[in-house]
């Protein structure tokens, strides 16, 4: 009976040290930054993007804008010649061209995942993404993270997909991601994260 409460008390301790881990470098714990960047509500994100599918692919830039539950994209490249601003929250998008003329509008709890669909041909989260390009899972739904034996963050797995991380890099204090690239059996997306700043007294860090 002692050898079992021994071995309990030691899976509870590991998982514990489990619970702490911390960005390597700093007095910060994963668990911490998570829940920081989780109420993050307001900042804007400079990237250049890659698409790829079985039967197409494209590069171009993305400069994404979150106010609260909004998000605004601009795009370039693989979602057609042009530019695009792309406005959704978790019930609609809207999006224009470069002369401001609606190009696409969808309404429901599903919008921006279907718009998507219609222009990669296959589904992608994308309300969540606002999250995995801070490099956190979206709220409220299961996950799984992996970690290197240095402690850094290098995937996220979750809704089928899985987010890998290439390197983190200090924005206004924030550890970011530098690289990253989101896959599935359909497709991928990559980034590489050129700036990024967060809004004065928008919560987190």
């Amino acid at each position: 009976m002692s050898r079992w409460v021994l071995l309990s008390l030691m899976v509870l301790l590991l998982s514990g040290c489990a619970l702490q881990r911390q960005v390597p470098g700093t007095s910060v714990a994963w668990d911490q930054r998570r829940a920081e960047l989780s109420a993050l509500s307001d900042w804007d994100l400079n990237a250049r993007l890659a698409v790829k599918s079985a039967d197409q692919g494209g590069q171009g830039r993305l400069d994404w804008q979150q106010r609260a539950a909004e998000a605004r994209l601009n795009v370039s490249g693989p979602f057609g010649m042009g530019a695009y601003e792309i406005r959704f929250n978790a019930d609609e998008i809207l999006v224009t061209d470069g002369n401001g003329e609606v190009t696409a509008a969808y309404t429901g709890a599903d919008a921006a995942d279907r718009f998507l669909q219609s222009q990669l041909g296959w589904s992608f989260p994308a309300i969540s993404s606002r999250y995995w390009l801070l490099g956190v899972p979206a709220p409220g739904l299961p996950y799984r993270e992996r970690f290197d034996d240095e402690g850094w963050l290098v995937a996220i797995e979750q809704q089928g997909w899985s987010v890998r991380y290439d390197g983190f890099k200090q924005h206004q204090d924030i550890w970011l991601p530098r690289k990253l690239s989101l896959e599935n059996a359909s497709g991928r997306l990559r980034l590489v994260v050129d700036k990024f700043s967060a809004m004065a007294g928008a919560g987190g860090p």
